[in-house]
């Protein structure tokens, strides 16, 4: 039986959605946000719409929306990037992916940069997960910025963050308060001198891949922390007497999930679920 929402239940969801990530704040020079598949009716016996959380949509994402009853999932990533000439489910098991869905009538709804660059979207709670004391945080400024359409101020929104602290604190502090927040046990650091002695003050942040939002960083930092950088950029700020700590590019986001997102959809009056599937590609062994 098919899922499908309503053409209005489906407008009514993603209104609450845009509200929290306004679809604006999404870099369109390269990125594939908003409703990429849409499976609505203009009928739909369904009661109540459920959302499936994810950072990415994988099969066994997909066969859990399916086995929860969701009607749409809301997946961080593009289900679709770059983009597809044609579905071939036969050989490509995103589009397999896909055709279930559509079958299912699950629609797929991807916010990601806008996610990226809102207030409290996933580069504020990054920033947040630096310290376990929060009132250390002198001040929080984006890289990048965006044009404000819902009343904040310029540097509260837009991708990246500049983060100072009110004193110092020790490197190896820092790392023990993310590893706590992101849920891992390990992070990869590099730093000409010795951990234990490297002390924090200024952070250059970006969830996901940096590099490109760090070009236009204008601040002089203690420490650059995202999901992955090159070897190069890595080797060149160490040189320079920089601390990097680089997670795995999922890593920098996945806890937002259920540290944040989850609650800001409830409280919109959204029945939403994190998925139990999703990990990140990678792991350490």
């Amino acid at each position: 039986m098919s899922r499908a929402l309503s053409r209005n239940q489906l407008k009514g969801l993603i209104k609450e959605i845009t509200k929290l990530y306004p679809a604006s704040y999404a870099d369109s020079s390269w990125d594939n946000t908003g409703l990429l598949i849409d499976c609505s009716t203009l009928q739909s016996d369904v009661q109540k719409p459920k959302v499936l959380l994810t950072i990415d949509l994988t099969a066994a994402v997909a066969q859990e929306a399916v086995n929860h009853g969701c009607n749409l999932i809301m997946s961080y990533h593009p289900f679709i990037f770059p983009s597809w000439k044609r579905i071939s489910p036969w050989s490509n098991p995103q589009h397999q992916s896909a055709v279930k869905l559509i079958q299912h009538g699950i629609s797929v709804y991807c916010p990601h940069t806008a996610i990226d660059a809102a207030k409290d979207g996933v580069n504020a709670w990054l920033a947040s997960s630096l310290v376990h004391d929060q009132s250390l945080i002198d001040s929080s400024v984006s890289i990048e910025k965006v044009s404000p359409v819902q009343g904040e101020q310029d540097f509260e929104v837009g991708y990246g963050r500049v983060v100072k602290l009110r004193s110092q604190i020790s490197l190896q502090s820092v790392i023990e308060s993310l590893k706590a927040s992101l849920g891992i046990e390990t992070v990869q650091c590099a730093v000409k001198q010795t951990l234990s002695e490297f002390q924090v003050q200024t952070v250059a942040l970006c969830a996901g891949s940096g590099s490109g939002v760090f070009k236009n960083l204008k601040d002089d930092v203690d420490l650059y922390l995202t999901g992955e950088m090159s070897h190069h950029e890595i080797l060149r700020l160490r040189e320079m007497g920089k601390a990097v700590v680089v997670c795995n590019h999922s890593n920098t986001e996945r806890g937002f999930l259920k540290s944040v997102m989850v609650q800001q959809l409830s409280k919109a009056g959204i029945d939403c679920v994190v998925s139990t599937e999703d990990s990140d590609p990678l792991t350490y062994v």
